[in-house]
C-alpha cells in the first residue's frame, strides 16, 4: 500500500515554501557564523602561542662592533706631531746669506725663528718660608720670608721678611694672612697661611716651605747664541728682526713679530 501526502500537507508547503527556504538559509548562516567564531578563537590562540615562543626563546647575542681602528685614529689625532723639515735643504727653513771675500755663501745652521729652540723652561715661584719667632711670649710675632721670583723688576725678586701675629694680614709684600698657629706659641710646629686673592691655604714649618709657580722663564738658543732667563715682554733679535716674547708656558713659548704675527715654539722633550 503506497503512502501519499495528504492534501492538507501539500497545501501548507505550497503556502509557506519561501519561509521554509529562508529558514534553512538562516540556519546555514548561523552555523557558518558559529564555526567562524570558533576558528577565530583558534587562530588567536595559535598566534599567542607563537608569540610566546618567540619572546621566550633566546637568540644569538649581538657581537660588539670593533672600533679599534677608529680609536687608533683618534689617538693619533690627539698626539702632537713634531715636524722636522730641516736637513740638507733649506726649502722650509731658509738661512741667511753672508758676503765673503770669494762671493756669497750661506751661513751654517738655520736663521731667525726657524733656528730658535728652547733649552730649558724654569718656573718662577712664590716662595713662603717660616724663619722664626719674634716679639714677647705674651704677644709673639712670626717671621715669614716671601720671595717673588716672577716680579718684572729684579730688585723686587729678593726675599723680604714680614712679621705677623695670628689672624693678621700683610698686604705690603703680598696679600697674605696668618690664619692659625699650631703648637706652642713660642715654638710652633706649623703655621697655616692663606693667599687672600684666591683664598688658597697652605701650611709652612721650619722644614717645609710653600712654593707655587706664577710664571716661567726660558733659556733659548739660536744661530749658535744662547739667550738665558728670558721672560715675558723681553725682546729677541734674530737675523736682524726684533721679536717680543708675549707668553711662556711650562712647555712652550710664544713670540710676536713686528707685524704682530705670533709664533709658538714648542719645547722638544728630552729623549
Amino acid at each position: 500500500m503506497t503512502a501519499t501526502a495528504s492534501p492538507l500537507n501539500m497545501d501548507f508547503i505550497k503556502k509557506h515554501y519561501e519561509k521554509l527556504v529562508l529558514s534553512v538559509v538562516l540556519l546555514a548562516v548561523a552555523v557558518a557564523a558559529f564555526l567562524l567564531v570558533v576558528e577565530v578563537g583558534n587562530v588567536k590562540q595559535m598566534l599567542a602561542d607563537q608569540l610566546q615562543q618567540r619572546t621566550t626563546t633566546k637568540g644569538t647575542p649581538l657581537q660588539p662592533v670593533d672600533l679599534s681602528t677608529n680609536q687608533a685614529v683618534v689617538n693619533r689625532l690627539a698626539k702632537r706631531v713634531q715636524f722636522s723639515l730641516d736637513g740638507d735643504h733649506n726649502t722650509f727653513n731658509p738661512g741667511t746669506w753672508d758676503k765673503s771675500g770669494d762671493g756669497f755663501r750661506r751661513k751654517p745652521g738655520r736663521a731667525g725663528l726657524a733656528g730658535l729652540a728652547i733649552t730649558r723652561i724654569t718656573p718662577l715661584n712664590l716662595v713662603v718660608v717660616f724663619k722664626g719667632v719674634a716679639g714677647t711670649s705674651e704677644s709673639p710675632r712670626y717671621q715669614i720670608s716671601i720671595t717673588k721670583e716672577y716680579e718684572k723688576v729684579p730688585g723686587q725678586r729678593r726675599p723680604n721678611i714680614t712679621s705677623l701675629e695670628a689672624g693678621t694680614k700683610d698686604t705690603r709684600l703680598i696679600p697674605l694672612q696668618l690664619i692659625e698657629v699650631r703648637g706652642p706659641k713660642a715654638d710652633p710646629s706649623e703655621l697655616v697661611c692663606e693667599l687672600i686673592d684666591n683664598r688658597e691655604r697652605f701650611v709652612i714649618s721650619r722644614d717645609k716651605e710653600f712654593r707655587k709657580a706664577f710664571g716661567f722663564s726660558a733659556d733659548l738658543r739660536s744661530e749658535g747664541r744662547d739667550f738665558l732667563a728670558k721672560r715675558v715682554d723681553d725682546s729677541l733679535v734674530l737675523a736682524g728682526v726684533t721679536y717680543k716674547i708675549v707668553a711662556i708656558g711650562k712647555d712652550e713659548l710664544v713670540v710676536s713679530a713686528p707685524n704682530q704675527v705670533r709664533t709658538t715654539i714648542a719645547a722638544i722633550p728630552a729623549q
